[in-house]
This record gives structure tokens, sequence and C-alpha cells, in this order.
């Protein structure tokens, strides 16, 4: 059952990526996903560029089957 939520969530996190990619094309280095429960724009914002520093691009937040969690694109 784990199996599948985290193959889930990680299908959720791909899902994102592309849309990010797609609808804004940016140069990604990495990207990398953060748990914060509850997830605020503003929260996930500041972890991201504590995280990344100088090659911040952007933070969003999506729901996976433990919660909110927080998207980093640097």
């Amino acid at each position: 059952m784990e199996a599948k939520g985290l193959r889930k969530s990680g299908l959720v996190l791909m899902m994102v990526i592309v849309a990010l990619i797609i609808c804004d094309p940016i140069k990604v280095e990495s990207a990398i996903g953060i748990d914060l429960n509850p997830c605020t724009l503003p929260a996930c914002i500041a972890a991201c560029q504590k995280i990344l520093k100088d090659k911040y691009q952007s933070a969003t937040c999506a729901t996976g089957p433990k919660g909110k969690y927080c998207i980093c694109l640097g």
C-alpha cells in the first residue's frame, strides 16, 4: 500500500515539474521536495530560498498522500 502512495506522490511531483517547465520555460538544475504540513506559499518560498540560496527559481505547494509538501526548483 505504501509503495502505491510513494509512486503516486512521485507522479504528482513529476506532473507539477513538467507543468512548470511547459508553462514557463526556465533552465532548472534541481528539483527537491520538502515536507511542510501545512504548506503555505510564503513558508515554502522561504524554505526553498534558504536551501537553494542564489540558485532558487521558484517554489510551490503540492498535496501528496501524507499532506502538503513544498516543491523547489533551482
